[in-house]
């Protein structure tokens, strides 16, 4: 990171700001001003950025645009991939479905990190789990000039979904006419099992922008074309015993196969699953979901009208289309070659094994998604000392259907019978209104910000049975859910500079959430959930102190995150007969949070450690049930009569967790020419301790470790800077051993539905000529490692890319 940046963040993030006698002294000149140290030098739109003094009670990271080059940052999530405490988990380059987690909020809690764009949200306000990815599509990696990202929900300006940070990516806007164009390969040799192959793709980036007076205009198409190792395996495992135990051995059948591969199962089997029983029970894989191909098209158009030096108004356009495919593959085998599918009864022999292959698991997707985003905005000063950052947008999923056959096109079982998944109506709609006063009341000492929001969050969703998937006729509605959110907020957030190097800042944050239109119609059960309302308040408090090149800050503050409508309403059935279950009942979860902060200031550089405690009440997950153990529990429901749920599956409920605890240590050390050497260092560890407290409806996950949150993460970034043209970095990623399930007895096996420990090593070298192109080539995961997190994730994958801005 640059030092300009490096001063960016510490203005930002600590009281720093609060005197201007106490400049780093890192700054070049004693003389310089506020507003000369946080112009970083990627400010290309050339508009000094201003921070408040109001929202210093939160830890904050800024990342340069070069910061971002120097690491192979392909798509928009990966500009964030070495930051400390923060996870993206994409299975491929190009996945839609790339949730996020922060601190002590998992991944598929993608309700707890607000992610922005230009002030505007595009976190998922309406999913969760591995649907509850941001819309990383509508930026694209080309446009973005610096992100911010706070930890925790200590600053009253964001509601309770900050719970593990907010993200906000800033992005530009011409100050004079200017070309860019970017093109970038991808390779992936992929070997797993029965898939070898080499996967690959390319992105493509091109933009136009131009400064007309006070009007700027900038035009951008990005376009993402990739494919994807087969995200599932599919797996037969009938033991000799009900709750594991030997594979049974063939008897009878319809002859011999060949192709499987005998794995262990990283979970728990039959009604034991998540119900304390043992893991790593054998099991025969015998097929995957295929390859996915996924492309990606944004048009986008984003307008700035300078209504005078100190007031902006702002306007965006995006349309982004997605289509994404994939075809199952059997690995088995008869001894002429021919393959075999199965149908889910007929047995075959593999080994002297029995192995009863679900011709079900083979059939081909295609989904295709349409997303239309409005947005405009008024930041600036309006008078006095008083300025907004008012934001109004709008996003609409104008079209997404997945079409899914039953049977792989090539079964000679096939009839083209299927599955139509259609999004009737989804959507959100976001006013956010915030005003602040650097001189409150006119006095040096006091700041103040005051603002309300308001959002609608809607998600209707149909599923229709087809005779013939191929035309995509709709036969019989199988079941259709939905329902709508609205949340309403103010709050209130003074800070207080009460005595040389000391200051405290008090926040509080009223809420009211109405829950309306839900609806569950699948077989015999035709359900409307009742309406809901729920009001909150969240008292924020943050305390600091700056003694020369030293910084501490203790911040306290409650946070209540509001259920997702797909929460709440978004019931899914599968054709392999499982189903995924929303809980209309849902509390909002209750959090309260602690964090100290410890820094020390030097010459290009900083080290930080951040202490943070975290308890949430109410806590929501999905966890993973067995199907036989719902059918026995309610058999109308989930029966032949109902949903008719295949007993030899799994499906997914959501529940709360009564009380959840996490600890953590957060360190990061940065620094640039390091001993005034060309080199650049940072490191950043974070240290996590999960702990459920309390679980009435099952005690047995009380002491054990909340899912999916792993014991220990690091990251290391190096680069070397060769003359003015040349740089070179390396980077290496870990993440320790997590859990999947409550009651911790899932393994850390090499297979699906696994979720391993993972440690990469990637490579970057970057060649920049004419001060307007690079060059730059590059390696993810140089030594070769598979990590699970319940899918495979990426092997080795090589980067090619050259730009150029006339």
């Amino acid at each position: 990171m640059r030092e300009t940046i490096k001063k960016t963040s510490l203005l930002l993030a600590l009281p720093t700001i609060l005197h201007s006698s106490h400049n780093l002294q890192a700054a070049e000149s004693k003389d310089n001003t506020l507003a000369d140290v946080i112009v970083s030098e990627d400010s290309e739109d050339g508009r000094p950025e201003k921070p408040s003094k109001t929202d210093l009670s939160t830890p904050k990271t800024k990342i340069s645009k070069k910061d971002i080059a120097e690491t192979n940052a392909v798509t928009t999530s990966d500009s964030i991939k070495f930051e400390s405490g923060v996870f993206v988990r994409q299975r491929y380059i190009g996945d839609p479905n790339a949730p996020v987690g922060m601190r002590g909020s998992n991944p598929y809690q993608g309700g707890r990190v607000m992610v922005f764009m230009d002030g505007m949200p595009i976190w998922n306000a309406l999913q969760y789990s591995f649907n509850g990815s941001p819309r990383w599509g509508l930026i694209g990696p080309g446009e973005i000039k610096s992100v911010d990202i706070l930890s925790g929900p200590f600053s009253a300006e964001y509601s309770g979904n900050a719970m593990g940070g907010v993200i906000n990516f800033n992005t530009l806007l011409p100050q004079k006419r200017e070309v860019y164009t970017e093109a970038t390969y991808i390779f992936q040799p992929y070997q797993f099992e029965g898939t070898s192959k080499n996967l690959q793709g390319f992105r493509t980036f091109g933009s136009y922008g131009d400064k007309f007076g006070d009007f700027s205009s900038y035009f951008s198409y990005n376009h993402l074309e990739n494919e994807g190792q087969p995200m599932t395996t599919y797996n037969y495992s009938n033991t000799s015993g009900a709750n594991g135990g030997a594979l049974r051995a063939y008897t009878s059948g319809a002859g011999s196969v060949s192709g499987a591969y005998l794995e262990r199962n990283p979970r728990a089997v039959g009604n034991q699953a998540n119900q304390g029983g043992y893991a790593g029970q054998p099991r025969l894989s015998y097929g995957d979901s295929g390859v996915v191909h996924s492309v990606d098209d944004l048009y986008k158009w984003k307008g700035g009208y300078q209504i005078n030096p100190q007031l902006d108004a702002l306007f965006t356009v995006a349309f982004e289309n997605l289509d994404v495919t994939s075809v199952g593959q059997t690995y088995l085998r008869k001894a002429d070659g021919t393959p075999v599918y199965g149908n889910g009864s007929t047995t075959y022999n593999y080994n002297g094994l029995r192995i009863v292959p679900v011709g079900t698991n083979f059939g081909a997707s295609q989904q295709n998604r349409q997303t239309l985003t409005l947005g405009g905005g008024l930041k600036g000063q309006l008078f006095g000392n008083w300025n907004t950052d008012t934001h109004v947008s709008y996003f609409d999923v104008l079209h997404d259907q997945t079409v899914s056959s039953s049977l792989n096109p090539s079964d000679p079982n096939n009839t083209n019978a299927g599955q139509i998944s259609d999004v009737d109506s989804m959507g959100w709609v976001n006013i956010s209104t915030k005003f602040d006063n650097q001189k409150f009341f006119d006095r040096e000492d006091l700041s103040f910000s005051t603002g309300m929001e308001y959002q609608h969050a809607k998600m209707f969703t149909s599923q229709y049975s087809t005779s013939n998937y191929t035309s995509t006729n709709r036969d019989r509605l199988t079941l259709r859910s939905g329902g709508a959110t609205d949340t309403y907020g103010l709050f209130g957030q003074l800070s207080w500079r009460f005595i040389q190097d000391w200051d405290a800042t008090f926040g509080s944050r009223l809420e009211r959430w109405n829950v309306s239109d839900g609806i569950y119609l699948s077989g015999n059960n035709n359900y409307s959930p009742r309406d809901r309302q729920a009001s909150t308040w969240s008292p924020k408090f943050s305390l600091g102190y700056e003694p020369g090149r030293w910084k501490f800050r203790y911040s306290v503050a409650k946070a209540y995150r509001f259920p997702l409508v797909g929460e709440l309403f978004d019931n899914s059935n599968s054709l392999r007969g499982s189903v995924s279950l929303a809980n209309s009942l849902l509390k909002p979860e209750d959090g309260t949070h602690h964090n100290l902060m410890g820094e020390y200031d030097f010459n290009n550089g900083y080290i930080r450690l951040n202490l943070f405690h975290e308890n949430v009440r109410n806590a929501i997950y999905s966890s993973t049930i067995s199907n036989s153990l719902l059918i026995a529990q309610d058999p109308a429901t989930f029966g032949p009569g109902g949903l008719n749920l295949n007993a030899s599956n799994f499906s997914s409920l959501l529940a709360s967790i009564d009380e959840v605890e996490i600890n953590g240590i957060d360190l990061t050390i940065n620094q640039d020419r390091v001993f005034d050497s060309n080199f650049d260092i940072k490191l950043d560890t974070t240290i996590l301790n999960s702990k459920i407290l309390k679980n009435d409806a099952n005690v047995n996950y009380v002491s054990k470790s909340f899912p999916l949150l792993p014991d220990y993460r690091a990251n290391l970034l190096t680069t070397y800077h060769y003359g003015k043209d040349w740089d070179f970095s390396v980077g290496t990623r870990y993440q320790g051993r997590m859990y999947a399930q409550l009651d911790n007895k899932d393994l850390q096996l090499p297979y699906y539905a696994a979720f391993t420990e993972s440690v990469y090593v990637d490579l970057k070298a970057t060649y920049r000529f004419n001060n307007a192109g690079h060059i730059s080539a590059g390696v993810d995961n140089i030594n070769d490692y598979q990590a699970f997190f319940n899918h495979p994730l990426p092997q080795r994958t090589f980067f090619a890319q050259i730009g150029y801005k006339f």
